[in-house]
């Protein structure tokens, strides 16, 4: 099962990549399980990934909409958005324009709407099931399950209390927050005097940082100092040290979580299973994520290479280790080029920094691609100038096409034919 698991996400992997090409400004196609796409790029496209899922650009990123069985979503530009979460019982939506307009219906049912700074109520909004507000930042309160949380002129004073949950603020001369049966921390002149004490059985004990004087926090499993505070810090325990000599320039750390880092010219940390390198931050970064059953490596220079790769750590019935399932590569701007199992793809110019933005995909990248070579499943084509000359071959047949058509030829094992002024001459009439 872990092997079929694991070779189901390469080929999912293999499928996503480079599906949305083609001519610049028009696009059909469409799949035998029901996916299909159009575009008029860079006006209109639209996408169906299943019966289930759907996606309309208009512009992008101007405005996108998509659906997801009964819901539909709305985007406009990166701060306009509007929901139809399809609940008819509830008759859930929401239409928001970020920072300054908020209405709708919450999943209880309960109409809400504001207008920024000035006032109203929000809901499921940053976390909280509802944020009500009078001239921002004179007053606000907010709500998660029962822990209510009510500001004034924030964030100077704020008081918050629920179950187990008590925080009051008066910055900067003191503040409090208890978590019942965690902790229990406050300040005073803040941020110079802060104490803290941890009541949780797991790890007990408590202290103080007088910043930037000195600071110490005993626990029972660690102890914690600071000198200068922030900058100088040394703590261990049984399963970790970690020294600042000072922050953020040195930092060393062993155990859990391991640390080299001499900022800016080289820096490493590695905790569970990723590993991050840099040199000379942030231009050189080198990557790496360990799965079950391969590993993701990735290394930029930063902007203009980025390498990324798949390499399987522990064989299965389709691949041996040290095999390389999956490989990409760019210069940016003028060329990229990546594999997937039996699909490759390779391009230029390539003129987004990114890898494979949908939006840019669907909508713009045809424009600035001069030369697109593919190979799926061992046909191989030839894509140049946005398709006025195009050229295929495989196994059983070779075919090239000039100005869509103008000029032509197509051979196989037993025909062939050539085309001049779009009319097709020779061979034998290939049947529909």
């Amino acid at each position: 099962m872990r092997h079929r698991w694991f070779s189901l996400v390469l080929l999912g992997a293999a499928s996503a990549f480079a599906q949305i090409d083609g001519d610049p400004l028009y696009v059909k196609q469409a799949e035998t399980n029901g996916a299909s796409f159009l575009a008029w790029r860079p006006f209109y496209s639209h996408t169906v990934e299943d019966a289930e899922r759907w996606r309309k650009d208009y512009l992008w990123p101007l405005y996108t909409q998509k659906g997801f069985k009964e819901e539909t979503y709305g985007r406009i530009l990166f701060f306009g958005y509007s929901t139809d979460f399809g609940d008819e019982r509830t008759g859930r939506d929401r239409t928001w324009i970020l920072p300054f307009w908020y209405s709708g219906t919450s999943a209880q049912g309960e109409d809400y709407r504001a207008v920024f700074p000035f006032g109203g109520t929000i809901r499921e909004f940053l976390g909280r099931d509802s944020i009500s507000f009078a001239l921002w930042p004179l007053y606000a309160k907010s709500q998660v399950n029962d822990v209510e949380s009510t500001t004034w002129l924030w964030p100077l004073f704020s008081k918050t209390h629920g179950e187990g949950v008590d925080r009051f603020r008066a910055l900067p001369f003191y503040s409090t927050s208890t978590l019942e049966g965690e902790f229990v921390k406050k300040s005073y002149l803040w941020p110079l005097v802060n104490t803290v004490e941890y009541t949780n059985d797991r790890n007990p004990g408590g202290g103080f940082i007088i910043v930037p004087v000195y600071g110490r926090v005993k626990t029972e499993r660690a102890d914690n100092y600071w000198l200068v505070a922030p900058f100088f810090r040394y703590m261990s325990s049984d399963n970790q040290w970690i020294v600042n000599a000072p922050w953020p320039f040195i930092q060393l750390a062993d155990g859990e979580m391991h640390k080299r880092i001499f900022w800016p010219f080289y820096g490493k940390k590695r905790y569970g299973t990723l590993t991050k390198q840099y040199w000379l931050w942030p231009l050189l970064w080198n990557d790496t994520a360990e799965y079950p059953h391969y590993n993701r490596h990735r290394k930029r220079a930063v902007p203009f290479v980025h390498y990324h790769a798949d390499v399987v750590t522990r064989p299965t019935p389709e691949f041996e280790t040290g095999d390389v399932v999956s490989r990409y590569w760019k210069i940016w701007p003028l060329m990229s080029w990546e594999r997937n199992l039996d699909r490759s793809r390779f391009r230029t110019l390539d003129l987004w920094p990114l890898r494979n933005t949908p939006g840019i995909e669907r909508n713009w990248a045809p424009w600035w691609t001069l030369y697109r070579r593919m190979e799926v499943e061992g046909e191989i084509g030839h894509h140049l100038l946005w398709g006025l000359y195009r050229q295929t071959q495989d196994d059983e047949q070779f075919e090239w096409s000039l100005l869509k058509g103008l000029a032509g030829y197509k051979k196989n094992e037993n025909n062939r034919r050539y085309r001049v002024l779009f009319m097709w001459f020779g061979g034998a009439k290939e049947q529909p």
